[in-house]
Order: C-alpha cells, then structure tokens, then sequence
C-alpha cells in the first residue's frame, strides 16, 4: 500500500473484498475505535488455500511477530496487524486463528518466543493446553554453551 497510512488502512475493506471474488473462502475481520470515523484499530486475515492445505500438515503453529519487510522462511498462513502487543490484540488474534483452525479437532503446537502476553493468553484461548518451552530457548537466554555439562535442556 502507498500513501498515508489512514487511507491505506481505509483500503483494507475493499481490498479484502476484491480478494473474496476469487477466494470464497477467505475469512477477515476488521476492528475499528469508532464506528463514525472508521478509526483503525486491527484487523486478522486468513486465505482460504491455507485452511485446506493445514489439515494435511503437522499440527505446529509458530508465533512470531514480523515486521512486513524483508524475506521470511516458512509459510504464513494467518495474518493480523495491530498497534502493539498487548494482552487484547493477542487474546484478539489467538480467538480469530482458534476459530479458523481449531476446529479441525486436532492437537497442535504453538511455538513461539515465550513473550509474556502471549504466554498469559494461550491457556484462556485454548483451555486444553500444555505449555512447554523449547530448550534452545534456555540456552539462548540463559548463554549456556551447546552442549552444557550435566545439561538436561535436550
């Protein structure tokens, strides 16, 4: 998108609707502060390509924000872009990807890098969840070396 951002985001809704004429099923959801205005506030999207093709996959779900600039590896199947990170705009995508993927009745996995709003939300989102965090994560933050004697991080 070009020029200011208050148009830009105001494009949002008639873009998603021109993508919803080739992708039937698509699923967006746009929030705004005020419903005279049309102030954004975030918004959560998902291609319909992906819904299909996730129940074919491992059950692994990476949580990371990005910055919309650069190259990414992986696949991005859900988007949401928000003000910031905050316990309401997580609990606000957590809900949204829940409701579009959940509900294949499958286990999953979410990986992500253990930020705190996120870690408070999952277990209200998805109640039936075992928080477990990755061993290159302690040795990350705790600067342990690789193979760390008597380590039992994996």
């Amino acid at each position: 998108m070009r020029g200011r951002y208050k148009h830009a985001y105001q494009l949002f809704t008639s873009y998603f609707v021109e993508v919803r004429l080739v992708d039937l099923n698509l699923v967006f959801d746009i929030q705004t502060a005020s419903y005279k205005d049309k102030i954004f506030t975030r918004c959560f999207w998902c291609f319909g390509t992906p819904k299909i093709i996730y129940k074919l996959l491992r059950p692994v779900i990476v949580i990371d924000k990005t910055f919309l600039k650069g190259r990414y590896c992986g696949t991005l199947f859900v988007f949401s872009v928000t003000g910031s990170e905050t316990i309401e705009s997580w609990t606000y995508f957590l809900e949204m990807l829940g409701s579009n993927f959940y509900v294949f009745n499958t286990r999953f996995v979410i990986i992500s890098d253990r930020n705190p709003e996120i870690i408070n939300v999952v277990p209200n989102v998805f109640s039936l969840l075992s928080i477990r965090f990755v061993p290159s994560t302690y040795r990350t933050t705790l600067k342990l070396p690789s193979k760390a004697q008597g380590s039992h991080l994996g």
